[in-house]
């Protein structure tokens, strides 16, 4: 009986020899959907699926990939990042626009409300620095696409109101 025939990729899976393998073929690539950040970045999460991290794609003015890097590592139930952290990075890499993504452990991509609130938060620094956040994106069982489902888009205009409203009173 012969053996898996994808034993010697498995193993390359979890040893992160992917992982590396994607982020540095990544430069200069472009992404047009969830769908394929998720293809992209999930064997990133899979070399060390035990713990919730999240993970930045710095992307240029044309929105070619400059860098794919880890922002944060917790525990198998949460993360911290803080926006500040987040805005070194931009700022480092001269990136114009940035993808978030993340993964929980658990599997379900249902977004927490601490998952909203970082994107909100996230996304009002970016905003006000003219840096465009494109998604954010929870990997699990499949994943969840915070700009596919509208909730990107509502926190932009929300965003923008408040900004209008800022104008109006300075005149």
């Amino acid at each position: 009986m012969p053996g898996n025939p994808y034993q010697h990729f498995w193993e390359d899976l979890k040893s992160g020899r992917f992982a590396s393998m994607v982020k540095e073929s990544s430069k200069g690539q472009t992404v047009s959907n969830s769908g394929e950040v998720y293809n992209i970045l999930k064997p990133i999460f899979e070399a060390q699926d035990d713990v919730e991290a999240i993970y930045g794609i710095f992307l240029d003015a044309k929105n070619h990939i400059i860098a794919i890097e880890k922002l944060s590592s917790g525990s198998i139930t949460g993360s911290t990042v803080y926006p500040r952290e987040i805005v070194k990075k931009v700022l480092g890499h001269k990136a114009t626009a940035i993808l978030l993504a993340h993964n929980h452990p658990s599997g379900d991509t249902s977004p927490s409300r601490e998952d909203k609130d970082i994107t909100a938060r996230v996304g009002l620094v970016l905003h006000v620095m003219g840096v465009v956040i494109h998604d954010h994106i929870i990997i699990g069982n499949g994943y969840h696409s915070m700009a596919d489902t509208g909730c990107l888009r509502m926190v932009q205009n929300k965003f923008q109101e408040i900004l209008n409203g800022l104008h109006a009173c300075i005149g």
